[in-house]
């Protein structure tokens, strides 16, 4: 489970990066468009040119917006992922907590199990030299 999730906020990267490669590749296509456009403005009329200007200005504007949105989001996005992985770092501890304590907690079974099967191993000796005592008793009569 942790791993998918590593896995899949590595994949949201990725896809994001892309997407930052994307849009930039796409702005440097439309500046290059608004260059050519102006230049054939100039070439046409000054009042296009004015006009071509203005709309230029806006699609600045806007860009700068999109670009500070996407910076939000890549900001937002990190953050979120941060955030995860310190939940998931804090799920791995507990587990390994968890393991530890399960782990000492079999080995002190075991240990009990053990003790108790040396003790009944003891017993049975025990017992079994008391028999041979009494055996040996009466057959040496």
């Amino acid at each position: 489970m942790v791993q998918q999730d590593i896995a899949r906020n590595h994949a949201e990267m990725v896809q994001l990066k892309q997407t930052v490669v994307a849009v930039r590749e796409q702005m440097e296509r439309v500046q290059a468009d608004k260059q050519a456009g102006i230049q054939q403005a100039m070439a046409e009329s000054h009042g296009v040119m004015e006009h071509l200007k203005q709309t230029i200005a806006t699609l600045r504007t806007e860009l700068e917006q999109l670009q500070f949105d996407k910076q939000a989001g890549i900001q937002q996005a990190v953050s979120d992922a941060n955030g995860e992985i310190t939940q998931l770092h804090g799920a791995v501890a507990a587990l390994r907590d968890e393991m530890e304590r399960q782990t000492i907690q079999h080995a002190e079974v075991v240990q009990e199990l053990k003790r108790a099967a040396w003790d009944e191993q003891k017993q049975l000796q025990d017992t079994i030299a008391a028999l041979r005592d009494q055996l040996e008793g009466k057959n040496g009569r």
